[in-house]
């Protein structure tokens, strides 16, 4: 098992199709496939451990993904917001790597232990054109594929490890293979650090969705690209939904005719901003993502049915649900225990737990957390109700 194997798919099943575009460049998902068969080629003679990447969105991101798992090496996206001297802290734990980042800031980063420095442009302009590869990639199901950095509240960030089988777990307990028509888009504003980067690369590929890069937010961009490309799929933090919200109040424009569906997730989101939203967009289909880095992203769904049901209805029990994330999805567990680690009836407040395929509860160099019937403890306090709707209430 590879993330690769999803690529593979879809050059087989839509190779034709435009895979990613980022302003005015674009790759085919034969043209991704060849380009992270010649990044691959460059990561085993780098020597590297790990490939680093520290850049906005850009086309360099799913060829760097890609091209790492076809190596066989775990790829680490870094926050672009770091301080050189919390970099180097990082490089030091993932030495020694080959790092991706813009020439702009290619000198700044010559210092950072064990890392070999590559602009993007420079990995791209050999990238772009090469002729396919053999598909020789390693097969191993646990495998590291991602090392994602999440920024705790004390102490050194912990990287939490995403295996190949996690990641593919994920992608194939949510979708359908080539369920995207060709007209379908999707529109990638979070930063590539984020979880939710990650699945989408995998998701839209495996679905056959064209992905639209916006390498920096502001909800004027988003809504020119949503607009321009004809975006039909999405996925925002509750902060930028409510910039969204305010920017179209104020415009008087065409609206997003094109956008079929909106998930939103990533944190707490203001009930305001949501009622507005679904009032402002009554034809999207919104749907409430709740996931965590260490569960390869979503575990529970509230989707669109109900957020139309919650909104309209006069019932306080239904209509507090649109302050809940959802339900489990069907490949995933989810229990709420005590302080003592037991199950906790509907209605008791306690931690919230989850199992499954896509679970890792893995953290480099601290192992795992996950128990030994499969439980993770997120961390996350909350309490199911008696329809199995999952109200969260923030931190443990």
């Amino acid at each position: 098992m590879n993330l690769m194997m999803l690529l593979e798919m879809a050059v087989s099943g839509f190779g034709d199709r435009v895979a990613v575009r980022s302003g005015g460049e674009a790759l085919r998902y034969g043209q991704l496939f060849a380009a992270a068969g010649r990044v691959a080629t460059e990561i085993e003679a780098s020597g590297c451990a790990n490939v680093a990447l520290l850049d906005v969105n850009s086309l360099a991101v799913p060829v760097a993904l890609f091209g790492s798992a076809w190596a066989g090496r775990p790829f680490v996206p870094l926050s672009y917001r770091l301080t050189n001297a919390e970099l180097e802290a990082l490089a030091e734990r993932i030495a020694p790597s080959l790092l991706v980042t813009s020439s702009e800031r290619a000198d700044s980063l010559k210092s950072l232990p064990g890392a070999t420095i590559v602009t993007r442009e420079a990995l791209l302009g050999r990238a772009l054109g090469a002729s396919p590869r053999e598909a020789d990639w390693p097969m191993d199901p646990d495998a590291i594929a991602i090392l994602l950095f999440t920024s705790g509240t004390t102490g050194a960030p912990k990287a939490a490890v995403i295996r190949h089988k996690h990641l593919v777990s994920y992608v194939f307990g949510s979708l359908e293979f080539g369920g995207a028509s060709e007209e379908e888009a999707s529109l990638v504003s979070v930063p590539p650090y984020h979880i939710a980067a990650m699945a989408a690369v995998a998701s839209s590929v495996y679905a056959g969705r064209r992905m639209v890069q916006l390498p920096n937010f502001s909800a004027e961009a988003w809504i020119e690209a949503a607009r321009h490309e004809r975006v039909t799929h999405a996925f925002v933090v509750p902060t930028m939904l409510g910039r969204i919200v305010n920017a179209l109040e104020q415009d008087r424009g065409n609206g997003l005719p094109a956008l079929q569906a909106l998930s939103y997730g990533g944190g707490k989101m203001p009930l305001p901003v949501i009622e507005r939203a679904l009032n402002l967009l009554a034809g999207v289909d919104f749907t409430n993502a709740y996931g965590l880095t260490e569960t390869s992203s979503t575990i529970a769904v509230l989707g669109p049915e109900e957020h139309r049901k919650a909104v309209s209805s006069d019932d306080p029990v239904v209509r507090r649900r649109l302050t809940s994330v959802g339900r489990p999805l069907p490949s995933v567990e989810v229990q709420i225990r005590d302080a003592e680690g037991n199950p906790l009836h509907p209605g008791r407040h306690g931690e919230v737990c989850v199992r499954g395929e896509q679970v890792s509860g893995e953290y480099l160099e601290r192992g795992s957390l996950v128990d030994s019937e499969g439980w993770f403890p997120t961390r996350d306090a909350g309490f199911l109700d008696e329809e199995g709707y999952l109200f969260l209430d923030g931190r443990m």
